[in-house]
């Protein structure tokens, strides 16, 4: 059967990349990280990268929950409980989890998974809004609208980031006492602690960074996208 990362059906799964297939043998071979792993940073604070550096370490990470968007505040209740009931079955399936909506129900999938690892992604918060804005704009994206009441980042920059930090704050507050989370700024990010708070072998080679937002390379990246496409056909 093939990896969640290369079935064109797959709705959930993180695209393969090159850590992807350097992290394969570790997979096959039984030494990926045994506890599931959650990153639960805001979008746009280094979600992919990490993400990446999991499949490095052999993890199958999925970055989408499909399966809640069509929440509806009105008739579904309080949008955590919601995404938990709606991830059942991406929870059994993956072994690591990034970017929206998994911050969202961090507290919920403790409850169910309490033995596993949480990493908390953090921005310098000038620098997050500005990339929140250059690549959200006032476009519509699922679940943002929930978070963050509007789809402006423009025009309710403040809001914006009173709920970036409320959502650091509440992260830090829960895991006081607990354990079990790591708080990493992707600038100073290295392989060397990420591995030992998962207590995995530490990879060669230099740690990941994803999604940069230089011009550097941007060819090589916007053909790597159209390749996906072209193989996956969604978006």
């Amino acid at each position: 059967m093939l990896p969640p990362e290369l079935r064109r059906d797959e709705k959930n799964s993180m695209r393969a990349s090159p850590q992807f297939w350097q992290g394969l043998w570790r997979r096959w071979r039984g030494k990926a990280p045994q506890e599931k792993i959650f990153i639960i940073g805001f979008h746009k604070t280094g979600t992919s990268s990490y993400g990446r550096a999991l499949q490095r370490l052999g993890c199958r990470v999925a970055s989408r929950l499909r399966e809640g968007q069509d929440y509806q505040p009105a008739e579904d209740g309080a949008l955590p409980t919601f995404l938990a009931q709606r991830a059942e079955s991406v929870l059994e399936e993956f072994d690591a989890f990034q970017d929206t909506p998994w911050f969202l129900m961090y507290e919920e999938i403790f409850e169910r998974y309490p033995d596993s690892r949480f990493i908390l992604t953090l921005r310098d918060e000038k620098a997050w809004l500005k990339s929140v804005q250059r690549h959200f704009a006032k476009k519509f994206f699922p679940y943002h609208e929930a978070i963050y009441g509007s789809l402006d980042s423009f025009e309710n920059a403040e809001s914006y980031l009173r709920c970036y930090r409320a959502h650091n704050e509440a992260v830090r507050t829960f895991f006081k006492g607990r354990g079990h989370l790591l708080e990493v700024d992707l600038k100073e990010s290295d392989w060397k602690t990420l591995a030992n708070f998962l207590k995995v072998p530490c990879p060669s080679g230099d740690f990941p960074h994803a999604n940069q937002g230089d011009d550097r390379g941007l060819w090589v990246s916007k053909l790597r996208d159209q390749l996906k496409q072209l193989y996956y056909g969604r978006g």
